[in-house]
């Protein structure tokens, strides 16, 4: 019997398409993808999605009022894939607001809610990994919460969405050292444990 092959989606929130995320993010993929797994890529940046109205209408109906745009596209794919990686780098020790708004607009298919308000975690037992960078140098990225503020944010919504968060990867000072070999051994290290 054939092993089904692991489906792994990365949404990469940088709106550089070479940058530093990307660089990271394409050493998981090549590495995802060399272990036979699928592997498929979302540029959060080249999304159509409108901004969330904060009407909750989709806490009830369980879909988006709004019309069908990206958000509802990606969600599918995270529905569907085995694991995530998320690679967001830190806008004011924050993700950037692109994917918050991609968040936002898919929060009724990534948690629900007892009659209670409890969150019921909808992807439960899948896998994730967090990649985030920050010119902020080292270790000041991490103590000033620049980068791990985007982790901690991140971490908080695959949390209650149900994903096991199995490695982040913090990168800081990247204005005067960009991304190298060494930070690139990592990631592809890290793939494994969702692989």
């Amino acid at each position: 019997m054939e092993k089904l092959r692991k489906r792994i989606l990365i949404l990469n929130a940088s709106p550089r398409p070479h940058g530093n995320i990307a660089s990271m993010l394409e050493a998981m993929a090549r590495e995802a993808t060399q272990e036979g797994a699928d592997v498929e890529t979302v540029r959060v940046a080249d999304l159509a999605v409108r901004p969330c109205t904060g009407c909750m209408t989709c806490r009830s109906r369980l879909e988006c009022v709004l019309p069908e745009d990206d958000a509802q596209r990606t969600l599918q794919k995270i529905a569907d894939c085995d694991a995530l990686v998320i690679g967001a780098p830190c806008y004011w020790g924050n993700m950037p607001g692109t994917l918050k708004v991609l968040f936002d607009r898919m929060v009724y298919g990534l948690m629900g809610e007892s009659p209670r308000g409890v969150p019921l975690p909808l992807h439960k037992g899948k896998r994730a990994i967090i990649v985030s960078t920050s010119t902020t140098p080292w270790p000041f990225n991490i103590w000033f919460r620049q980068t791990r503020g985007t982790v901690r944010a991140l971490r908080e919504i695959l949390k209650w969405s149900g994903f096991h968060v199995m490695a982040a990867i913090e990168r800081g000072d990247t204005r005067q050292r960009p991304v190298n070999e060494k930070d690139l051994t990592r990631c592809r290290r890290a793939i494994h444990r969702v692989l």
